[in-house]
């Protein structure tokens, strides 16, 4: 049972895994019968944001300690970058190995080719962000109206 406020969610793509966002932890449970594995600690402040990569060999969290984590299958915190605010979203591309993560003025591109964040700023405040199907484009969503639709390449 979680007992505060549970702000992302989501599933490991072969369904083993839930990822909760609730307070300073990502919490994994069991996909099929809800009982929880897991309760990861590496965040400072609220956890905002969970996300599993395409094929289900890492995740990142993102939270109001403006870091972004990156995790392995074995739920260990192996990378861990900085914004300079709180992370809003975060969102792995469906085909490659890219990682967007949004924080309230600015966001990432990260890469494990490369280890790097590639940040930009943006005019308003970034609420969401989603990958095309084939990972080629990506949409952030603004606090303004925007819909700002980026090539990856």
């Amino acid at each position: 049972m979680i007992l505060c406020c549970v702000y992302d969610l989501a599933f490991k793509p072969d369904g083993s895994e839930l990822l909760v966002a609730a307070d300073m932890k990502v919490l994994i449970y069991d996909g099929s019968d809800g009982t929880l594995l897991q309760s990861l600690k590496g965040h400072k402040d609220l956890v905002y944001a969970v996300a599993f990569s395409y094929n289900g060999e890492n995740f990142a969290s993102g939270s109001a300690d403006r870091s972004v984590i990156i995790w392995t299958e074995q739920h260990e915190g192996t990378l861990k970058y900085i914004h300079n605010e709180a992370i809003q979203c975060l969102a792995f591309s469906p085909a490659t190995c890219f990682l967007l993560s949004c924080a309230i003025s600015d966001f990432g591109i990260w890469t494990q080719l490369e280890k790097s964040v590639s940040k930009q700023r943006t005019s308003s405040r970034c609420l969401c962000c989603a990958w095309s199907c084939d990972g080629q484009l990506y949409a952030i969503g603004m606090f303004d109206g925007t819909v700002s639709l980026r090539s990856a390449a």
